[in-house]
């Protein structure tokens, strides 16, 4: 028997692929196209297949043909036109869409799947923050793709970000700071010591050149210029400092001119650039007491479940000394690279000492301005009198 104009059928080829077959009659060509999905995912394309056809338009959609893996191309590319930074994170970002979705077509995807997927990860251990990357990646591409002429995608899923936890608010102190150092290997004790003193970033750290390094042996202090082809804000910064830092980039200057003349990087371990220092630090810390391993038999220490102080407390810790010291906003800014006063405050850790003394100026400023008064804390209150005391 055959079939009337404007049949389909979904048929189930394998895990998360379904064949669609929809019949257009009046002599035009049959559609078979392979989903990528759930069969809830097929079955919504069979609809809009349906629907265009009731609404007089026939064939497959040609924005029905794209793929996500085709959106998330166009991220990565914009990324590298626009020269940002963080391309290598949009390059992580895509690769893993394009493992976990790259073959389902881009109009199949919608709000529910993300509410579902976003599920599944935080139900899986990963944060809300990172969950909200992800998606975000992936909504960002839809918007490139939409932009295109002709468009690559008719509809945006729709998507709430999820609450994420406040930011942290991890404060070294300088004996925490000297203890954990000296249990480190030799190499990494420069980029934890740049990172204390001036708040840099990991990557701006790393990115040091001894060209860029210049010593004042007779004021002994050390001058740092960082380029601006290697800040976040793309702005050249320069900082001078004295005593420790001096001493520890003074020492490791002569080690690698001895050992590794030909080596340009500052941040090196046997001459080579070095790509990040965590495992060492993470070692480190759960030695010093300030980390815990929560999985400690892992072969690998990325594999231990690290939990603990993190080398980007001595950026919040380096903006906390210099308001501590006195050191201009303007100026402080400046050596740490924060553009925005809002982000700035939000790395100035307020500690219990700071509250304790406040407290004792707010007293101290009361009993300036009214004298002890019968209010304050551990003030004696006179004495009340037998009639006083039977007053209700």
């Amino acid at each position: 028997m055959g079939r009337t104009s404007g049949g389909g059928t979904v048929t189930r080829l394998g895990e998360k692929r379904y064949l669609i077959k929809w019949h257009q009659g009046r002599g035009r060509p049959n559609i078979r196209k392979i989903i990528y999905g759930t069969r809830e995912t097929a079955n919504r394309a069979l609809q809009t297949l349906r629907e265009r056809f009731y609404s007089g338009i026939f064939g497959w959609p040609q924005q029905m043909e794209t793929k996500v893996a085709e959106l998330t191309q166009l991220v990565v590319a914009d990324y590298r036109t626009n020269n940002y930074k963080s391309v290598r994170s949009a390059e992580q970002l895509q690769a893993f869409w394009n493992a976990f979705a790259g073959n389902m077509l881009a109009e199949t995807v919608t709000a529910t799947d993300l509410r579902t997927w976003s599920t599944e990860w935080r139900e899986n251990g990963l944060s809300t923050a990172r969950v909200n990357r992800r998606v975000s990646f992936l909504l960002r591409a839809y918007r490139l793709g939409a932009a295109e002429k002709p468009p690559l995608v008719t509809s945006i899923p729709q998507w709430s970000k999820l609450k994420e936890a406040p930011p942290r608010s991890g404060y070294r102190t300088w004996d925490e700071f000297v203890k954990v150092r000296d249990l480190l290997p030799p190499h990494a004790r420069v980029p934890v010591t740049i990172e204390y003193w001036l708040g840099t970033r990991q990557a701006e750290t790393m990115s040091l050149e001894w060209p860029q390094i210049y010593f004042n042996h007779q004021s002994r202090t050390v001058e740092i210029r960082l380029a601006s082809e290697d800040t976040k804000t793309e702005e050249e910064r320069v900082a001078v400092m004295g005593g420790d830092l001096y001493d520890v980039l003074g020492e490791w200057y002569k080690h690698t001119r001895k050992v590794h003349p030909d080596c340009r990087w500052v941040c090196h371990l046997n001459g080579r650039k070095l790509a990040s220092i965590k495992s060492s630090w993470r070692t480190a810390c759960v030695a010093a007491g300030l980390g815990r391993f929560d999985n400690p038999k892992g072969r690998f220490v990325g594999n231990r479940r690290y939990r603990g102080a993190l080398i980007h407390d001595f950026r919040r810790t380096a903006v906390s000394n210099m308001e501590d010291a006195g050191v201009p906003r303007k100026v402080a800014m400046a050596i740490s690279g924060h553009k925005t006063d809002s982000v700035y405050r939000r790395y100035h850790i307020v500690k219990k000492s700071d509250l304790i003394e406040a407290g004792r100026r707010l007293l101290e400023h009361h009993q300036r301005e009214h004298g002890h008064g019968e209010h304050l804390v551990n003030s004696p209150r006179p004495e009340r009198s037998a009639a006083e005391k039977r007053t209700p």
